[in-house]
């Protein structure tokens, strides 16, 4: 409770009291005034302890209390002016100083809890009273065999981590003059240990969008690089890399991007344009990993303040005037709706977009190329649980409206990728008609996942327990398992890739593989040429992998199975 001032009395029973709490920049600031004259007394009180509020937001709370009593409007009106003044400089003070975002906001968090706290809103003044403030509060922070933290190495802190995007919002470079009538922020990342090339991505305010050249046009007079910054490795534009299909901001930049020391008709506008050139369309792998490196960007946007502003760059708000311009002529494919999670309106491709002067934020995302879930594809590496990825993958199932905690139980159930065109397993109908004799508790299906649409395929890979399949991009769809499943890979036997391997241990799943049967190649056909080729497991093998597979998930969740 506040301290009363020395000297104050006891409100008599006609009077009004007012208390005001305003929860500002991540601190509460609590106030109370009764009206009662001879003497006024006017106490505050500021808490001694701060609690963390996640998110930029603030709460403002006021009570009032008065006991039946009429009040001349002489008396009323500097009361009520007071209040007024109290609530402007609140809100003044929130426009002026907002509370900075961070990446922490975003993703889930790992966190001491302490037992008198389990509750991060409650106020302060809810708290008990401590006897003496500078005595420790009692909880679990007291015990530190409790106080365990997950453990990643630097290698997959760095790209499976947040610390990624940590790294990513702490190198937000400006590349235009300060007398620039906009400004182009650009972020960049160096996790590709045996290639040079930086990563990057860019931010244009104000761009105008000139339909006879197709371009957008940006009123900035790009400046040097300071000393420092060359020195702390600050790559210039020049830096901006492409990659391969001929897509990346370099691309980009190249072919919808022109710098100019003065544009006609820049202002600042809440329009925000995000320019794409896909590898492709119908490969969920190349698909998945560019819809993720853009929103990636995106949350990099959303926590890094704009200096001119004070403000992110990018909001979930702004979503509702964001735009995606694609500048390739691929298929829709099935992954395209996708793209307007964080635009919301209707994507546009630049055949049709109107030949009339429009200004925009432009944004020119990391290209899913850059994505680090490429990076060691061919050696395995010790990354587990990857808070990134687990983003993604919720923020996509929620997107299908697809309930991430709904219980599974009954029979475990296996789902074979079946491949229709090329690098299919002979005799694959008749394994798993096998399977279901020789294997107690266990349902087969062989999928087409190509002959349905994605929200279909999700559906059916959240039932699934253990996921089958010959070396492709189908085991893409492994990223989407429920924590704990078990994911089956067959590979052609001079074939050593570790990508499917490492990403089902950034999901937290069970990995297994098995190569095939070496075999003499047919007359007329090359042995070297993998991607096409059929593959042959024997059926004592494929059996056996399938069991070890079962028998990994008899305990697990709500199952309870004897394995023998």
């Amino acid at each position: 409770m506040p301290a009363q001032a020395v000297g104050c009395e006891i409100p008599p029973a006609r009077s009004i009291s007012i208390a005001l709490n305003i929860r500002l920049r991540n601190q509460v600031v609590g106030g109370s005034w009764s009206s009662y004259r001879r003497p006024w007394c006017v106490y505050f009180h500021f808490p001694t302890t701060v609690e963390s509020i996640s998110g930029p937001f603030f709460r403002l709370e006021m009570t009032a209390t008065m006991v039946p009593w009429s009040i001349s409007r002489r008396r009323l009106t500097p009361i009520l002016f007071v209040v007024v003044v109290v609530l402007l400089t609140a809100i003044f003070s929130l426009y002026k100083w907002p509370p900075n975002s961070s990446v922490r906001d975003y993703l889930p968090e790992w966190k001491h809890v302490s037992l008198g706290n389990f509750n991060n809103n409650t106020d302060s003044d809810d708290q008990p009273d401590l006897k003496n403030e500078e005595e420790e509060r009692l909880g679990l922070d007291s015990l530190p065999e409790y106080n365990l933290q997950p453990f990643d190495t630097p290698f997959c802190q760095d790209r499976y981590g947040r610390k990624y995007l940590e790294n990513l919002h702490d190198s937000s470079t400006g590349y235009c003059t300060p007398n620039s009538q906009t400004n182009m922020t650009c972020f960049h990342s160096k996790t590709a240990a045996s290639d040079p090339r930086v990563d990057m991505f860019c931010l244009g305010k104000s761009a105008v969008y000139d339909p006879a050249d197709k371009k957008f046009k940006l009123g900035c007079e790009q400046r040097t690089l300071t000393a420092s910054e060359t020195d702390r490795g600050i790559p210039g534009l020049s830096s901006l890399s492409s990659y391969w299909y001929g897509t990346g901001p370099k691309v980009l930049y190249d072919s919808a991007v022109q710098l100019h020391n003065n544009v006609e008709g820049s202002s600042p506008t809440p329009n925000f344009t995000i320019l794409l050139k896909r590898e492709g369309a119908w490969n969920p792998w190349h698909c998945l990993m560019e819809i993720w490196s853009l929103i990636m960007s995106l949350d990099v946007l959303r926590t890094t303040s704009d200096p001119d502003t004070g403000k992110p760059f990018f909001t979930v708000e702004d979503a509702e005037n964001t735009q995606i311009l694609i500048l390739d002529d691929q298929d829709d494919g099935p992954y395209y709706e996708m793209w307007t999670m964080f635009a919301k309106k209707p994507i546009i491709r630049i055949a049709d977009y109107p030949a009339e002067k429009k200004v925009e934020n432009i944004i020119l995302p990391l290209a899913g190329a850059s994505n680090p879930l490429w990076q060691g594809d061919w050696e395995a590496h010790p990354c587990e649980k990857s808070e990134l990825l687990h983003t993604f993958t919720h923020r996509i199932l929620n997107f299908y409206k697809i309930d991430v905690w709904a219980p599974h139980q009954g029979d475990l159930v296996l789902t074979y990728i079946d491949r229709k065109e090329s690098r299919r397993l002979i005799d694959a109908e008749l394994y798993l008609e096998e399977l279901k004799t020789v294997i107690p508790h266990l349902k087969t299906q062989s999928i087409d996942f190509a002959a349905m649409t994605f929200g279909e395929q999700l559906k059916i890979v959240r039932d699934t327990d253990i996921l089958v399949g010959v070396h492709g991009a189908g085991l893409t769809h492994g990223m989407f398992l429920r924590e704990g499943s078990v994911m089956v890979e067959l590979l052609p036997d001079t074939l050593n890739y570790k990508g499917f391997r490492n990403l089902a241990g950034l999901v937290g799943d069970t990995y297994l593989s098995a190569h095939a049967d070496a075999r003499l190649a047919e007359e007329g056909k090359n042995r070297q040429d993998w991607h096409k080729e059929d593959i042959y497991v024997g059926k004592e093998k494929f059996i056996e992998v399938m069991k070890v597979a079962v028998k990994t998930l008899y305990n697990k969740g709500y199952r309870s199975f004897d394995i023998v």
